[in-house]
């Protein structure tokens, strides 16, 4: 019901309970989750087991609720990597959140529980930029193949495989996209600089699109997303 099975149900958070991203800390881009009967939390330096226990208050923009606390072994890892003192919790069964627009529930991602990019706005965007970046700057979790570039700014309704959805929302974009995914090493104002020159808008520079699922289902690499509605 948050969105894909697993995903963003885990957040490091400071020593306030308020989540850390990228945005303060780009060496999080090289901290890998390794999912199993227990999630295994790998830095460069070393990893820990993650053992979700103690009930805490997090926050994650204006939202504030439960989370369970995975324990000393992977904060002490994670706060050594990052060098700030920091914990790293999961999602509570108390935990909800809804999405802001659309009848949504999301886990710990910034606000919805899909975010759509499609191949041919990516390719557009690197035929503007100075040196081509890959799709992983913008962290998409649905990527679609075969449309026109940015074609997805008219949708209102998809279906992804037997899944409905709706696209509810353009993505503005902020300092993440700079970090380089493989080294967290946060680069220079690209693709933000880029993407100013021609897709401003009110609230910022817009790529991809927020996406809330109005059923459950099974997601494939390869389903036909077929567009049911367009905006008028």
């Amino acid at each position: 019901e948050r969105g894909l099975a697993g995903d963003r149900s885990y957040m490091v958070v400071d020593e306030q309970g308020v989540f850390l991203t990228q945005r303060e800390a780009p060496l999080l881009a090289t901290v890998r989750p390794e999912p199993g009967e227990q999630m295994r939390v790998t830095t460069p330096d070393g990893s820990a087991v993650a053992l979700p226990g103690a009930a805490v208050d997090v926050s994650v923009w204006e939202h504030q609720g439960p989370a369970l606390d995975c324990g000393d072994d992977v904060a002490d890892l994670l706060s050594e990597h990052l060098d700030r003192s920091c914990r790293l919790v999961t999602l509570s069964p108390q935990h909800e959140r809804p999405t802001s627009i659309g009848a949504g529930r999301v886990g710990f991602a910034d606000g919805y529980p899909l975010l759509l990019a499609t191949e041919q706005s990516m390719a557009d965007l690197n035929a503007r930029m100075p040196s081509p970046l890959p799709m992983n700057r913008f962290r998409p979790n649905l990527v679609v193949a075969g449309s026109s570039a940015f074609d997805e700014d008219d949708w209102l309704r998809i279906e992804v495989g037997d899944v409905p959805m709706d696209v509810v929302k353009p993505c503005a974009r902020c300092a993440i996209t700079r970090v380089d995914q493989s080294t967290g090493v946060r680069g220079d104002g690209e693709p933000l600089r880029t993407l100013g020159t021609f897709r401003k808008a009110k609230g910022g520079v817009m790529f991809g699109w927020n996406v809330v699922h109005r059923s459950l289902g099974v997601l494939r690499v390869g389903d036909e997303v077929r567009v049911s509605a367009r905006r008028s």
